[in-house]
């Protein structure tokens, strides 16, 4: 059985991730993986794909040619001399969905917060939500909130037939997807946000993304397809200006 994406977002901070990872991109296989104690990097590779082997896609096949990336799957984690079986899983932006949510009384129990999430979005998403792959974080309290108990949650979701899709090609190449996450959550683990307020900008073939922290909390994340940096970017700084209220002096 699939995990869900991120299948808690907040198991990404915990200590026993997987040691190897891979992700899916339109031009590379990317693998790399580190020792036990996390402090050396074993082996990292980038393998070329073909040109439309991978696309990142909501509604539609992701992985076109399925048993050649099985096979390219199976040469690249041979040649870098993989040990065991699980793995993390990088998939493209456009194979998920990033939300915001806030509730003036969130649910204690796991199963109510998620039958809460599906219902608030039901109608914004272009999939079926009710049998997506859901995964959430707490991640504070809403400042313009009228009661102490009102909450912010970070919402991912994908179609659960996408997360399958990559899911069911590791596990033919005798791998385990130990969690799977969007590129641009993954990448964020990287970044450590100070306490002033942050505009991430991450760029990919064919998509620009960009998240904005607020006092190092994540409060809004927008993807572009195929555009400049200007056009990707600049809407972002009014929003983080004119909705989020940001004081930058030269915006986050």
């Amino acid at each position: 059985m699939s995990k869900s994406v991120l299948d808690s977002v907040s198991e990404l901070f915990q200590p026993q991730l997987p040691t190897w990872a891979c992700e899916f991109t339109p031009r590379h296989f990317v693998l790399a993986g580190v020792d036990s104690k996390r402090r050396r990097i074993l082996s990292k590779t980038a393998t070329p794909v073909s040109a439309g082997a991978v696309t990142g896609s909501l509604s539609e096949t992701n992985l076109a040619d399925s048993p050649g990336m099985l096979e390219l799957v199976r040469s690249t984690v041979a040649d870098a001399a993989l040990k065991g079986s699980e793995i993390g899983v990088v998939i493209p932006d456009d194979a998920a969905r990033i939300a915001f949510l806030s509730a003036e009384n969130l649910p204690s129990g796991r199963e109510e917060r998620e039958t809460f999430i599906r219902w608030k979005l039901k109608k914004s998403m272009p999939f079926d939500v009710d049998s997506a792959q859901v995964a959430f974080k707490v991640t504070g309290g809403h400042a313009g909130a009228t009661r102490d108990n009102a909450t912010d949650l970070l919402v991912t979701l994908s179609p659960r037939a996408v997360i399958d899709e990559y899911v069911e090609l590791l596990e033919r190449a005798n791998l385990h997807a130990g969690f799977v996450i969007p590129s641009t959550l993954a990448t964020l683990n990287l970044l450590h946000a100070p306490a002033e307020d942050v505009l991430f900008v991450k760029i990919a073939p064919g998509c620009i993304s960009t998240t904005v922290f607020l006092k190092d909390r994540l409060k809004f994340y927008r993807r572009v397809p195929d555009s400049a940096i200007y056009d990707a970017v600049y809407p972002t700084i009014m929003y983080y200006q004119d909705k989020l209220m940001g004081s930058g002096n030269d915006g986050p």
